[in-house]
Parts: structure tokens; C-alpha cells; sequence
């Protein structure tokens, strides 16, 4: 296989990137620790030291003879990654360091679902963010079909924009490097760096208004070829004669979203759909509400079939789920067995089940991580 010089130096520089960022090291445990060879490491150290992107520092290494070593270390203040995520109304905008800590946020409401409007908010959110701070990147965590390679909203069911150029039109005003991704998926990649980020497969799986997912293989994000990998509420669960937003019957989205478990909540007792909220029938759950019980094993029981599905054909063993309705106490083992009656035996000995870090609307954690993904893999400095 013939690897280009410079991708060759981005992998190498990944690699050490990425190793500094778990600890510091001096240069000879640095090379053991990398297995990078001796003049490799030596010349993209001293490139990235001279940049300012890594820092040296002398430390007393033997007290008795008074030899100094050199340690070497990530320079978290080298520049900053501004993280902005697209929610309903709102744009959500974070100041971090390159540690993924926050420095500052803020938030933009915008009245109409225009491009223009939209594009405003998030040039506004940059100016006041960067001020006279180097900008390593800006992240845009965006809802909907994505093409993150070209940076291209391929179709957003609730702005309804189709094939929008968002970072092209961003670029007329920001100099900085800029990533669109869809808000899940990037979301799955902040997961992978809080839980571990050695994961090689991991299923990242948020319920709101619907209900999508991120799939990382061989720890990279599974994109499909239409940029729409991971749409898991979509799936077919059984034939239930409800509608989904996408046009067929029987989705998971018509049973385990929170719309239409507050829907079939509100039908099921004969209220209006604005006087139940996600967090009163999880309320009802706990104060055992027969009807929320009912809806809740029905729920349990979908998103089994789809975590199944995915975790058989992808033998993916690491699950992670996220949203409000994670309140609810054991959901995460009811979950896991009923995973017992789908999962093939020995994917299903290997599962394991968490409740994810975050809170997916509110907040920029999945836009940050895009940017540090990068940084860290090489790809820019």
C-alpha cells in the first residue's frame, strides 16, 4: 500500500498527538510509548514545539546528580475550538480549550427557519466567541442528513432546507476551519472520548423528538453512502398502522420518540397532547401509572429489536443511550433483558450498557469534538 509523505507525517503526528493527550512523556518514553521511530519523532516533535502546539519542560530528573530531563506535553492554550449546535429555534455557541473544557458559552435565538437567519446567528456566535483568540476550528453539530465531507446540508426535515452549502456560505465571513455534522453523530463521537476512547465499535443511540443514532466501526463514524447511517428510527418494528414523519408505517420513531409516547399517553387517558411533558410521564412511570408502565414495556421492547438488529449484523458490543426518558431507574437493565430474547448468545454475553454523559439538546460537547477529532488525528494543526 502506498501512503502519500504528508499523510504519512498527519498519521505520525496523530499518533503523538493523541498520546500526549492521556499524559505528558519525556522524549525517550514518548518514542517507547509511540513506536514511532527515533528521527520521526524527533523531527514532528520539534516542528510542534517550535508551533507552539506541544510545550517542553525541564524537570529534575536524579536530585542527587542534578540531571534534567524534558518533558514534553500538550499546550491546551495553543488555540481554542469554538462548538456550535442547531437546535429548534436556537443556536448554542462554546468558547473550549483544547482539553474539550468550556470557556465561555452563549446562546442565539432565531425567528424564521431561513439560511440567511440561521448563517447570521452562527457568524454572530463566532465574532463574539473568538474576539482576539487563535481559533483552531469551529464545529457546527447540525440536525438532519449531512454531507460532513462537503459540508452540505443534504435535507433537514425541520428547517426543510435541501443540498444548503452551509460551510461554504460560513466561509465568506469566517477564516477559520469549519465542520458540519450531523448533531448525533457527533454527539457519538464526544461519548467515545468520555467512555473510552480506545472504543472500536459503539452504538450511540439518542431518543427525543425522535430517535437517531451514531455508529463508529473499527473507530470510525459510519457515515453510509448517502451521509444517513444510523437512522434507526426508521426501522421497522411492527405493523402498528401509525405514520411516521418519514412517510411509512411502523417506524421505531412511532413508538419510542418521546412525540409519540406522550401521544399514546395522552390517547390512552383522554388528555390533550400539551398537558402531558416527557417529565411528568416519567413521573407517572415511577408512581407506577398503569398506562405509562404499559407504554414504557412497549417502548423497552422496540428499541430492543433495533439494538439487536444492529448489534447481530455489526457485532457491535458497546451501547451507549441517551435523552430525558433515561430518568426512568432500570431502564438501562430492562433494556438490556430484554436484549436476551434478540441478540444472538454470544453478542449478547458482550453487551454492555451505558447512559450517556450528556444532555444531547442542550448543549455544543458533540461540535467540539469534530474539531478535536481532527486535531487529534493530524488532519489539522
Amino acid at each position: 500500500m502506498n501512503i502519500k509523505l504528508d499523510s504519512l507525517k498527519k498519521i505520525n503526528t496523530g499518533i503523538i498527538l493523541k498520546s500526549l493527550k492521556e499524559k505528558d512523556f519525556t522524549r525517550v518514553e514518548l518514542q517507547k510509548y509511540t513506536q514511532l521511530a527515533a528521527g520521526t519523532l524527533s523531527n514532528i516533535t520539534k516542528e510542534l514545539v517550535n508551533d507552539g502546539v506541544i510545550l517542553e519542560t525541564d524537570i529534575e530528573k536524579n536530585k542527587v546528580r542534578g540531571r534534567k530531563g524534558t518533558v514534553i506535553s500538550l499546550n491546551h492554550e495553543y488555540k481554542y475550538v469554538i462548538g456550535v449546535k442547531i437546535n429548534r429555534g436556537v443556536a448554542i455557541g462554546s468558547l473550549n480549550s483544547l482539553d474539550g473544557e468550556i470557556i465561555t458559552e452563549m446562546s442565539l435565538d432565531f425567528k424564521t427557519k431561513e439560511v440567511e437567519e440561521v448563517a447570521l446567528k452562527i457568524f454572530e456566535i463566532y465574532n463574539i466567541l473568538k474576539r482576539d483568540k487563535p481559533i483552531l476550528g469551529m464545529g457546527i453539530a447540525f440536525p438532519g442528513q449531512i454531507d460532513s465531507l462537503n459540508g452540505i446540508v443534504r435535507y433537514s426535515s425541520y428547517f426543510k432546507w435541501e443540498n444548503i452549502n452551509l460551510v461554504d456560505i460560513l466561509k465568506t465571513h469566517i477564516e477559520t476551519p469549519i465542520f458540519l455534522e450531523n448533531d448525533v453523530r457527533a454527539m457519538t463521537l464526544a461519548e467515545k472520548e468520555f467512555w473510552d476512547n480506545e472504543f472500536k465499535n459503539l452504538l450511540y443511540i439518542n431518543i427525543d423528538k425522535g430517535v437517531s443514532a451514531g455508529i463508529i466501526i473499527n473507530k470510525s463514524l459510519l457515515f453510509g453512502d448517502n451521509f444517513i447511517a444510523g437512522q434507526i428510527g426508521h426501522t421497522f418494528i411492527e405493523n402498528n398502522h401509525k405514520v411516521c414523519i418519514c412517510g411509512k408505517t411502523g417506524c421505531l420513531e412511532t413508538i419510542a420518540s418521546n412525540t409519540a409516547i406522550l401521544a399514546d399517553y395522552a390517547e390512552a387517558k383522554k388528555m390533550k397532547a400539551c398537558e402531558i411533558t416527557i417529565e411528568k410521564f416519567i413521573d407517572r412511570v415511577d408512581e407506577n401509572d398503569k398506562v405509562a408502565v404499559e407504554i414504557m414495556d412497549h417502548v423497552v421492547y422496540a428499541l430492543s429489536i433495533a439494538i439487536s438488529n444492529i448489534s447481530n449484523t455489526f457485532n457491535i458490543s458497546n451501547l451507549i443511550i441517551g435523552g430525558e426518558i433515561l430518568r426512568i431507574d432500570e431502564l438501562l437493565d430492562r433494556i438490556k433483558e430484554c436484549l436476551k430474547k434478540f441478540c444472538l448468545p454470544y453478542v449478547y454475553k458482550n453487551i454492555k450498557i451505558k447512559k450517556s454523559h450528556f444532555s444531547h439538546r442542550n448543549n455544543t460537547v458533540g461540535a467540539v469534538y469534530v474539531v478535536l477529532d481532527k486535531f487529534f488525528a493530524g488532519d489539522i494543526i
